[in-house]
């Protein structure tokens, strides 16, 4: 069987303005500067729980990824079990 195209899904390519509320999406800009250290350079990606961020360290000139957890409470569990694992 041969694998799907690109264009056979459906999913939209974006979360949605309105996924950006209290108990949603926190809203990020690329320029912004996090903890003084992480300045946001491009969207990676996004889930149901959050938004993936490419950032530049720069206290060691280096690239990461930032991962913003969706503010509703009940995701707080979820946040700690993937820092646990992770750990």
């Amino acid at each position: 069987m041969a694998a799907p195209d690109a264009e056979d899904y459906t999913e939209s390519d974006d979360e949605g303005a309105d996924a950006y509320r209290k108990g949603g999406y926190h809203p990020v800009t690329v320029g912004e500067v996090y903890n003084g250290r992480y300045q946001v350079i491009a969207k990676l990606g996004w889930g149901h729980f959050s938004t993936v961020w490419l950032c530049q360290d720069m206290s060691f000139s280096r690239y990461v990824a930032m991962k913003v957890q969706k503010s509703a409470p009940h995701y707080t569990e979820a946040a700690y079990d993937e820092i646990e694992l992770l750990a």
